[in-house]
């Protein structure tokens, strides 16, 4: 049987136990160094959810483990979108973002795919993050789960609208942390 980590998160916790989720995982990565290196794959309701967050807060351990991103937003406002993006002030990162256009799509998970057996299953992307308590999924070490969430976000990138290249965007020195605009 898989170890999951099945819980029910008050949303001032998600972020934080997402982050530590995530920077246990790339701590493990740097540490094993024998992990073949693969894309980060997120799914999130929009740049303000609370996995994008915990995302960018490990801009660094991200870049340091050489990990390209690919990134789906269910919701977004097209002609206000940034050319491009940066995670945090001194961290580039290579990142693909695509806007999941089809209302329907809105249906879906929130996720976070960080390697072949690791990965973090959330909220459908309709329920408002900030207004209720979030159902969420960390999964450790299964190899099928992930696999099966790999395949979800592939199904979705290929209905979804590209809104930003894969290329490293330097930061500038302005921005606040998190996910920034580069004008």
């Amino acid at each position: 049987r898989p170890p999951l980590r099945m819980s029910v998160t008050r949303r001032g916790e998600k972020e934080q136990r997402l982050g530590e989720f995530i920077g246990d995982y790339l701590a493990e990565v740097q540490h094993a160094r024998s992990q073949p290196r693969a894309e980060i794959l997120l799914v999130a309701r929009s740049v303000e959810s609370p996995v994008v967050k915990a995302f960018a807060g490990q801009g660094a351990g991200i870049v340091a483990a050489g990990y390209p991103v690919r990134m789906i937003v269910a919701q977004t406002d097209v002609d206000a979108m940034p050319r491009g993006w940066t995670l945090s002030d001194g961290v580039e990162v290579d990142c693909e973002v695509r806007w999941a256009r089809k209302p329907r799509l809105i249906e879906a998970h929130e996720q976070l795919v960080l390697g072949p057996q690791t990965c973090w299953i959330g909220d459908s992307m309709r329920r408002e993050p900030a207004k209720c308590d979030a159902y969420e999924t960390y999964i450790d070490d299964c190899a099928k789960t992930a696999a099966s969430a790999m395949v979800s976000f592939e199904r979705l990138w290929r209905t979804s609208e590209p809104l930003l290249a894969g290329t490293p965007v330097p930061p500038r020195g302005d921005e606040a942390a998190g996910l920034a605009r580069r004008h």
